[in-house]
């Protein structure tokens, strides 16, 4: 028996193989936008976002407050300002919310500089400078020992810095030269 007119034939099937040309696609990426202060990194979109936003809290500032925002930058630039003084300035230009609280220290600040608080501050300093001197005088007339003039002076001085730098005493301190004047010229009656 022949097997081969039974069994058809297996005729070899080229597979036909489908190509597909690869096509490139060009990504177009957008220039990423870079910070100067950064050695000019790129920045991310959340980044800008919050810049955006700051500024225009810093516009909103400088407009509501643009008084305060004035005396300020000119407290800065002419260098009459304290480290307080100089962040509440970046608090306004970088857009921080200005509450109650800063409002009122801003304003104290701006009158703690304002040309008549200045004369008062000088003239008080005058004043209390002269008394200073006049407790001075008398504690070395008085003759105290030695220790005790030493120890005195140093008390002096520090009010005197005092003086100097702030512009004013506290009340208990101003009675304390009040009684130390006293006491010495008690002191200087005795002696003579």
């Amino acid at each position: 028996m022949n097997l081969s007119k039974v069994i058809p034939k297996k005729v070899a099937v080229k597979p036909t193989i489908k190509v597909k040309k690869a096509v490139k696609k060009v990504a177009t990426k957008a220039t990423p936008i870079l910070n100067p202060l950064l050695n000019n990194k790129p920045v991310s979109k959340k980044v800008l976002e919050s810049t955006k936003k700051s500024q225009e809290k810093a516009a909103y500032n400088k407009k509501i407050y643009s008084k305060e925002y004035k005396e300020l930058k000119f407290l800065v630039e002419t260098k009459k300002a304290d480290d307080f003084t100089i962040n509440m300035y970046v608090a306004f230009i970088t857009g921080r919310k200005i509450t109650d609280k800063m409002l009122s220290s801003i304003h104290k600040v701006i009158k703690r500089n304002s040309t008549t608080e200045i004369e008062k501050k000088r003239i008080e300093t005058e004043r209390l400078l002269f008394k200073t001197t006049l407790v001075r005088e008398s504690l070395h007339k008085a003759k105290y020992h030695d220790t005790y003039a030493w120890r005195s002076e140093e008390f002096l001085d520090s009010i005197e810095e005092q003086v100097r730098r702030w512009g004013n005493l506290s009340s208990k301190q101003k009675l304390a030269l009040n009684e130390m004047y006293k006491r010495f010229n008690k002191k200087i009656e005795k002696s003579t």
